[in-house]
């Protein structure tokens, strides 16, 4: 009995070992592997040849060796052109290939295959990420590019991008009919309902400053400050706006032949992705860096004034955004598709307002510096081009606002006019858009008439009182907001007295504490 069992141990040891061996062997047999990555993207910054350098790297060390990647960037590669890329990696005929979901739908029908870059008003780099790997996105990312037999991996990120360069300065009521502007994708379409002139031939970003500088573009909408300082942007106009709405994030992406994907071991498969998230990392990291370091030199050297949109205008390219998105989803049931599955993460994950309170903890002011005085200045700073209203500081913590003229109300009656009305409503939602630092808000009315002080003090009274009433209709709450009349008596009348009593009929002043 007992020689019977150590018979059938032995037996199992023979086999345990037989079965290192074969394991061994095979992995001996493991060829070594050799493939190319074409870049669509010229070589004009050094982020995606540093970044697909460390990701050649990362694959040659994990693999031991065995899988190496060379990367050719345009036009490096004189066999094959970087307009066909995509068509040479569905083919075969080069294994992988580097560039964005944008660019790759220029030859191909790939409708949606913006979400898998950038959207306006979309997601940031961090988000574009997780929507990729924790939503939906790289599922139909990838059933959209299986007919082609193309795999696609996320493989970096431009970050924020920039709102471009403007001939003009862009007010609150900027109007964009007829400015000709360089711009492309669900971008240009953007421009095109508010009017605005795109080139019919898609410009590159190579041509967009000397068409500028000859009058043919008088907007130029780029990436980010490293990429349009090497683009030489600066030379042109010297406005720069602020926030890259049409770009939060831009996903870069390495494509691979699938069915060659396929044939690899396991263990290969795994590298790339893993070597894929390594860079992604890599290359948002150095357009985060050398963006900072590009805008300070833009700003500090080469004299950019650095400008921010107006809400105003941010409203109109959200409105306008939105109608772009419903219209491609009605021409395309993969678009709507992918758009449905978009929004919906965005709205669980990202509206829900937990990356928000996260950046607040990140980028608030300490407790030292003086948040009031920041606040101040971006009040006086929106209101610079209004026509009707005069506004300064008081101290760190005030802001003085004051509207004399005759354009305020109608005659003698206490209603406003609809042009005064209408900066009222501005006020306000400036205002609202710095609520969490209002202490109060004073409204004072200021009038003459007759010369009869009581008569005066209910005119102030009621005219205080109108613009109280626009404050509280455009969402100021009412408890902010105490109403001081002012009644003037002039009892002699000369010239130079009259007007200065028809300018006292016509003030209003608005005091905001912080």
């Amino acid at each position: 009995m007992y020689k019977k069992y150590y018979v059938f141990i032995v037996f199992c040891i023979l086999i345990g070992l037989t079965g290192i061996f074969l394991y061994s062997q095979e992995q001996t047999q493991v060829k070594k592997i050799k493939w190319k990555v074409l870049s669509a993207v010229a070589r004009n910054t050094s982020i995606y040849q540093n970044g697909m350098e460390k990701f050649a790297e990362d694959v040659k060390i994990i693999s031991d060796g065995l899988f190496e990647i060379e990367y050719f960037a345009a036009p490096e590669y004189k066999e094959i052109d970087r307009y066909d890329v995509f068509d040479a990696v569905s083919r075969g005929t080069v294994e992988m290939g580097f560039g964005n979901s944008t660019f790759w739908k220029e030859k191909n029908e790939l409708p949606g295959s913006e979400f898998m870059y950038a959207v306006p008003f979309g997601l940031s780099a961090k988000d574009m990420y997780a929507w990729l790997y924790r939503g939906s996105g790289l599922e139909l990312w990838r059933e959209m590019f299986e007919p082609f037999n193309v795999i696609p991996f996320p493989i970096g990120n431009t970050g924020g991008a920039m709102g471009g360069w403007f001939r003009s300065e862009i007010k609150r009521d900027f109007n964009f009919s007829g400015v000709k502007i360089r711009a492309v994708g669900l971008t240009a379409k953007v421009y095109k309902k508010l009017e605005a002139i795109i080139p019919e031939k898609s410009m590159k970003a190579a041509d967009a400053l000397a068409a500028y500088n000859n009058g043919n573009l008088d907007a130029i909408v780029g990436l980010g400050p490293f990429s349009d300082q090497g683009f030489h942007f600066y030379q042109g106009t010297k406005y720069y706006y602020y926030p890259g709405w049409q770009e939060p994030g831009g996903v870069i992406s390495l494509i691979i032949n699938k069915k060659l994907f396929e044939r690899l071991p396991l263990k290969f498969q795994k590298t790339i992705e893993i070597a894929c998230g390594n860079t992604y990392q890599y290359i948002s990291n150095q357009f985060d860096s050398m963006n900072s370091k590009a805008l300070r030199e833009l700003v500090e050297k080469e004299g950019v004034l650095l400008k921010k949109i107006p809400p105003e205008v941010l409203d109109k390219f959200r409105e306008k955004s939105k109608e772009v998105l419903d219209e491609e989803a009605m021409k395309s049931p993969q678009f709507a598709k992918i758009y449905r599955a978009f929004k919906k993460f965005k709205e669980d994950n990202v509206n829900s307002g937990w990356s928000k309170i996260v950046d607040e903890t990140v980028y608030s002011e300490p407790a030292s510096s003086n948040i009031s005085e920041t606040t101040v200045s971006k009040f006086i700073e929106r209101l610079s081009d209004s026509e009707l209203a005069k506004a300064r500081q008081i101290g760190k913590n005030n802001v003085f606002i004051s509207f004399s003229g005759d354009g305020l109300f109608a005659s003698w009656a206490f209603q406003p006019t609809p042009a005064f009305s209408d900066e009222i409503a501005h006020i306000a939602k400036i205002i609202l858009d710095n609520s969490f630092s209002i202490k109060s808000i004073i409204v004072e009315g200021h009038a003459a008439t007759d010369g009869f002080e009581n008569k005066n003090l209910e005119v102030s009274k009621k005219r205080a009182d109108a613009v109280a009433e626009i404050l509280t209709a455009n969402g100021i709450d009412k408890s902010l907001i105490k109403v001081i009349a002012y009644g003037e008596n002039y009892p002699i009348i000369t010239p130079d007295d009259t007007e200065q009593k028809r300018r006292i009929n016509r003030r209003v002043e608005i005091v905001i504490e912080f």
